[in-house]
């Protein structure tokens, strides 16, 4: 099979209201936050003893956690059925397929003895990163609003299961340090609780970290790298954004779109030049309007980099890079309406 684009892979970008991306990713959180209440309180005990207790939390906590994992599932299968390349799609998701090992079987007593087994759950909290990160491929027009919203949530995404991880990684290297009679002086800056694992993962994320936490796992330092490498660009360009809005706002513009506004252009000129062929409009009416047209793209694009030399000598370096990457693709949207306007020339001639 030819390999397909992006847009090319499923049938339609269409999600059920039940699996939109921002659903996925609230019930994504609230499997994660049933992983850390079983980690934390029922890591020890097996289905049995559960059984014996009558612990009415845990089967409750069990059944929700069920429920989640047979909407993740149908997710799949939906995003399976619209997928129009299947070889693609399970060389892509299989790996999603892991971490929807439901809760009960982690307290089966043979397979609780595989440690690793609570440990593929993590994979969950990975996936919904990047599905969020994707989120933007799959749509054709984003408003500013929309990408803020997009990167306020991957921010937040990243900063739960960076601090998830590194409180599973985490907690054992305490249990195995701190628990005992002797205590060394690092135990104080461990983190050992959800708590001081979420603080650690906003610090590190936005600042790189004050120091008053330090991870000590091997595994727990690969998570702060990663948070470090990538949170920070993605909140300088959240940054970014909320100045763009804010900036909108102030000129009263209600965040109109540049490249809309050029799209709105040749529909115009398209129109007039239907009325043209059919004798409906003369040539020298019909060439002003496309010479108006063509001088005000151009005048657009002179207007941009204009803007952008006067905001950008106030911004910081990070927003800097981030604003001229936003700019830099509006004035390519609007050269690739140049170019369509002087084909139209071409076309009647």
């Amino acid at each position: 099979m030819a390999e397909l684009d992006d847009g090319e892979k499923y049938t339609t970008e269409e999600q059920p209201w039940w699996a939109n991306d921002y659903l996925i990713f609230l019930l994504t959180i609230a499997n994660i936050a049933i992983i850390v209440y079983d980690l934390e309180y029922f890591s020890e005990r097996t289905i049995f003893d559960i059984i014996e207790d009558k612990d009415l939390k845990w089967m409750f906590l069990a059944l929700s956690d069920l429920l989640l994992i047979c909407i993740f599932l149908a997710d799949l299968r939906d995003d399976y059925e619209r997928c129009v390349d299947k070889e693609w799609w399970w060389k892509t998701h299989w790996w999603e397929f892991l971490g929807l090992i439901p809760m009960f079987v982690t307290a089966i007593p043979l397979l609780a003895s595989l440690g690793g087994l609570r440990l593929l759950r993590l994979v969950r909290a990975f996936s919904g990163v990047l599905r969020l990160i994707g989120m933007a491929r799959r749509k054709n027009k984003v408003t500013v609003e929309k990408q803020m919203l997009h990167l306020l949530t991957i921010v937040l995404t990243l900063i739960v299961a960076g601090g998830f991880f590194v409180y599973v990684f985490e907690s054992q290297e305490y249990e195995a340090l701190c628990t005992s009679q002797i205590v060394p002086d690092e135990c104080n800056r461990m983190i050992n609780s959800f708590g001081d694992a979420m603080w650690w993962a906003i610090v590190t994320t936005t600042t790189v970290g004050y120091g008053d936490f330090s991870p000590v796992d091997p595994l727990s330092r690969i998570v702060a790298a990663f948070l470090m490498l990538v949170g920070i660009g993605l909140v300088g360009s959240l940054a970014a954004t909320m100045s763009q809005l804010f900036y909108t706002m102030k000129e009263g513009s209600g965040g109109r779109s540049l490249v809309n506004t050029d799209e709105d252009v040749l529909q115009v000129l398209q129109r007039l030049l239907d009325h043209y062929e059919n004798g409906n409009l003369d040539k020298r009416t019909y060439e002003s309007a496309i010479s108006l047209a063509m001088q005000r793209i151009r005048a657009e694009i002179t207007m941009i980099r204009s803007e952008y030399d006067t905001i950008s000598s106030t911004m910081p370096v990070p927003l800097q890079v981030a604003q001229k990457i936003e700019y830099n693709d509006s004035i390519s949207s609007l050269e690739d309406m140049l170019h369509d306007v002087e084909s139209l020339i071409v076309e009647e001639e």
